[in-house]
């Protein structure tokens, strides 16, 4: 009874999905189908919508960053523990000839009392998102890669910002990190890149809809005829783009950073079987560095169902942290103080 009646309310779901879904098809396929059109941002770049991304071996070194999160609500308190890894790894025509790793095991644990859930997760990504930054700093200044890639944007997501005492002075840290991060990669020639793998922007669809469709001649035009739905920018370049394509470069804005003004991205598909990702870089002249960026992004991606640069990949398994962890770190605090405070949420003690 249950499971049929889950099905009837599934269905008005289903009916509006599948409406969906053939728009987006019909928009994609529409995209493929201009895909040749020239696209440029102030003379800044000269580009197709699409472009074809060369994959070499790589003859440099690349660094990438990421870091391990977890979070506990207690009675009385909630505990934010995060710790960040930096990896470099040096390669030779397209072999591994030394890598290192930079940053410590042992995680950052901090205590906070959040008013709501959304509030901690608001915390959570502000202070791990500090550590990322730390440790790519630590990673510059000892070993100056080639490319640094950074697992996501390359400035503070708007969920982060805090105005309240302490929380809003470790978001203007935050801030401040971002941009002696930029400083050491212009000191030392590195090139920062930020990989946002899960975007849930419409900014491509966006650009798409309020610039590039109103300009298409009329015999383009009528392909698009009823199709104004927006997307979510990897929903509708899902099977837009193929493996080893990227988008326009486009401008990024309202980021809140100094270098607002120089921060670009592009879309880009470096896994046949898996959904764009959204690269970030800083340049003055973003028509001579995109290319290079998407390159060295695509080089270092090996994976069919996976499209992140493997040094992300690497940065991501060793910052993970075990759930084990916070049993352990509860014990230890319940033994020493023997706080109330500590007591579990009656959800997670209901006796059925």
């Amino acid at each position: 009874m249950e499971l049929r009646e889950v099905k009837l309310a599934l269905s008005s779901v289903i009916s509006k999905l599948s409406l969906i879904e053939n728009i987006r098809k019909r928009l994609s396929s529409g995209l493929k189908s201009i895909s040749h059109m020239s696209f440029s941002i102030a003379g800044k770049t000269s580009e197709s919508l699409f472009n074809k991304v060369e994959k070499i071996k790589p003859n440099f070194s690349a660094g990438g960053v990421d870091g391990g999160l977890l979070t506990k609500s207690f009675h009385g308190i909630d505990l934010i523990i995060t710790r960040a890894i930096g990896v470099v790894i040096w390669y030779e025509n397209g072999k591994i000839v030394k890598n290192k790793r930079v940053g410590r095991s042992a995680p950052l644990v901090i205590e906070k009392e959040s008013s709501n859930e959304g509030e901690l997760i608001a915390y959570a990504s502000l202070y791990r998102t500090q550590v990322e930054v730390e440790r790519a700093i630590e990673l510059v200044q000892k070993h100056s890669p080639d490319f640094l890639f950074m697992d996501g944007p390359l400035y503070p997501h708007p969920s982060t910002r805090m105005s309240k005492g302490d929380n809003g002075r470790a978001y203007s840290k935050l801030i401040k990190l971002y941009e002696q991060l930029h400083k050491e990669c212009e000191k030392t020639g590195t090139k920062l890149i930020g990989v946002v793998e899960d975007t849930r922007s419409s900014l491509f669809s966006n650009i798409f809809h309020d610039k590039i469709l109103p300009a298409l001649p009329i015999s383009k035009k009528a392909r698009f005829k009823g199709l104004n739905q927006k997307f979510r920018d990897t929903s509708l370049l899902f099977d837009s783009l193929t493996q080893g394509e990227r988008t326009f470069t486009f401008k990024l804005v309202k980021t809140g950073m100094k270098y607002e003004k120089e921060l670009y991205g592009f879309y880009i598909k470096p896994a046949k079987y898996d959904r764009p990702v959204r690269i970030e870089f800083i340049a003055k002249e973003p028509g001579k560095l995109a290319n290079e960026v998407a390159t060295a992004t695509y080089s270092l991606c090996v994976y069919k169902s996976y499209g992140l640069p493997s040094v992300i990949i690497e940065a991501d398994a060793r910052a993970k942290l075990n759930r084990n962890l916070i049993e352990y770190i509860t014990r230890i605090l319940r033994d020493k103080t023997g706080s109330p405070m500590l007591l579990n949420l009656r959800r997670e003690q209901r006796p059925l």
